[in-house]
């Protein structure tokens, strides 16, 4: 059984008070900092993207703090806050072209789940993500390219990017995560009517956001999909966290949402997010989610605090998510050299000189095999740790039941 770091345990409390609407009930006794190594948490923090969020949930323990440590973090903070700022312009930007040319759409995760957020301004935000209607996509595209966006190389089955001046935006035609096969259909046929059903969120920028149920669908198939990949973050607990506790208590969990999880077998991972939240962040636990087993949150939260926000905090451990079989979203399981084929398709497409160019693919292609190859050879990386890890990850995954379908549901 893991055991969490005292390090391990601070950030998970600051992350709980900065998600919390009474955060002075959240404070622990300063014998408890005793001896903790404060540039840790820190670190575990910027790796975790809530270097914003945990600075602000700080105060009560500031005297405890080193001051160079303090004044790193403040400045840290600071940056993350410019970040926001920049991405919430850019956002605005966008939204308000998409608006002009009557084009409909929704902001995925970012600003859309900073709204359940009790300071939405402190959640951190990275890409700019909106879900555009399919048949709209080159007509859109034509549109942000003449008001100077420029479109990437880099291209996935369900979305595309921009870029304009340093902004990041991820057009998406279809949600990421919904798998192959039956269950995928019945989430696209779920999700038809996001764009009609949305809802205006914001209040100096207003934008157009996923109603409460369509969000929390999207968030639950944005989750799994980074878990299965180069991993989750405390960042996407705390979206979840705060998503289930600001609506636990409507009526379209009973109604809708819950049955439609366990229609498409994603009931148990939405139970054992939900109660590792409940115990590692304080959040929430409604009764449908109590029974979820504390081994396997446990198991969970490690996992999360190996990986750290996309992988950032354990290289090898991040790619091991690369080789373990994704639950229906292929349709069949494949073997280690299918997926490491995949692992460097993947590292291929994200390199510059192929989102400006196609043709350097190849090129970059065996580039990467043999630096991998060179790597491993004197010992910078470690191919062996990547599939012990994939195996350590994939047990998990397993409990998870993701996409497994109980009979009675179908």
């Amino acid at each position: 059984m893991e055991i969490l770091t005292r390090e391990q345990q601070i950030v998970l409390h600051l992350a709980g008070r900065s998600i919390s609407a009474e955060p002075s009930s959240l404070v622990l006794a300063n014998e408890y900092f005793e001896n903790a190594d404060w540039e840790e948490v820190e670190r575990i923090c910027q790796m975790q993207a809530i270097t914003l969020s945990a600075f602000d949930a700080l105060s009560p323990y500031k005297k405890l703090i080193p001051t160079a440590v303090y004044e790193h973090w403040k400045k840290n903070a600071f940056s993350a806050l410019q970040s926001n700022y920049f991405v919430m312009q850019a956002q605005t930007e966008l939204t308000a072209l998409l608006q002009e040319n009557s084009f409909p759409y929704i902001i995925l995760k970012g600003l859309s789940a900073g709204a359940y957020y009790p300071k939405t301004d402190l959640r951190s935000l990275g890409d700019v993500d909106f879900l555009i209607e399919p048949e709209k996509q080159k007509e859109i595209e034509n549109v942000l390219i003449e008001n100077g966006y420029q479109k990437s190389a880099q291209e996935t089955d369900h979305h595309v990017v921009f870029y304009k001046q340093k902004a990041h935006l991820e057009m998406h035609f279809e949600v990421a995560g919904i798998p192959h096969g039956e269950v995928g259909e019945l989430v696209r046929a779920c999700l038809q009517d996001a764009l009609n059903s949305s809802i205006k969120r914001g209040e100096n920028g207003v934008f157009y956001a996923p109603n409460d149920a369509h969000h929390g669908l999207i968030l639950l198939l944005h989750m799994q999909h980074h878990m299965l990949g180069e991993g989750l973050g405390i960042r996407h607990l705390c979206d979840w966290a705060t998503y289930v506790n600001g609506t636990y208590e409507k009526e379209y969990w009973a109604e809708t949402l819950l049955p439609f999880l366990k229609k498409i077998g994603l009931y148990t991972y939405a139970k054992v997010m939900t109660k590792t939240c409940a115990i590692y962040l304080q959040s929430v636990c409604p009764d449908w989610a109590c029974d979820a087993k504390e081994a396997l949150c446990l198991e969970v939260i490690s996992d999360v605090l190996a990986c750290g926000n996309f992988g950032r905090n354990d290289e090898e451990r991040s790619k091991g998510g690369m080789l373990v079989s994704e639950h229906g979203k292929e349709g069949t399981k494949h073997n280690r050299a299918y997926y490491l084929c995949k692992l460097l398709h993947t590292e291929t497409m994200g390199n510059r000189a192929v989102n400006r160019c196609k043709l350097c693919y190849p090129f970059v292609y065996v580039w990467r095999i043999c630096w991998h190859l060179t790597r491993a050879i004197f010992g910078k990386s470690k191919p062996i740790k990547v599939f012990n890890e994939a195996k350590k990850r994939k047990a998990i995954y397993d409990k998870l039941k993701v996409f497994e379908r109980d009979t009675k549901e179908k």
